[in-house]
């Protein structure tokens, strides 16, 4: 039943041509995810420091993907109204709002990846003995 019910939301996306946004917010929540994971190993390394400013991170891109959601779910409605049932400038009003919500996303992301951005270009700042690395269990 399950799978049956993953189907048909599958070809309704297809259908309405929400692949993209569908695509866009699963980049994003994995992203958001890899950076949450990154402030854990952080946390256990007791450096609340860089922990806290990649928890920011990751919150902003989690944010960023319900955007991106919201933005789809904006885009369809849309699309299913006819310019005629509409006054011109409720309509225009609708296009305003869709484009903001599909820019507070992309402005999440990058604020999230300048957050991030440290750790990607110059790695952890651990030194080796705070891995607690056994060299003995190593060369057995």
């Amino acid at each position: 039943m399950g799978a049956g019910y993953l189907f048909i939301e599958a070809h309704e996306v297809i259908e309405t041509k929400q692949l993209s946004n569908i695509s866009i917010f699963a980049i994003l929540f994995i992203l958001a995810s890899h950076q949450l994971n990154i402030s854990r190993i952080y946390i256990s390394l007791k450096k609340f420091a860089p922990a806290s400013r990649y928890y920011r991170a990751s919150s902003l891109m989690f944010i960023a993907s319900l955007m991106a959601v919201l933005d789809a779910s904006l885009d369809y409605l849309i699309s299913s109204i006819t310019p005629d049932s509409l006054a011109p400038p409720v309509l225009s009003s609708l296009f305003i709002l869709g484009w903001g919500v599909n820019l507070i996303p992309v402005i999440f992301a990058l604020i999230a990846m300048e957050l991030f951005l440290p750790i990607m270009v110059a790695g952890p700042y651990t030194k080796a003995a705070e891995w607690h690395w056994d060299e003995s269990a190593s060369s057995n």
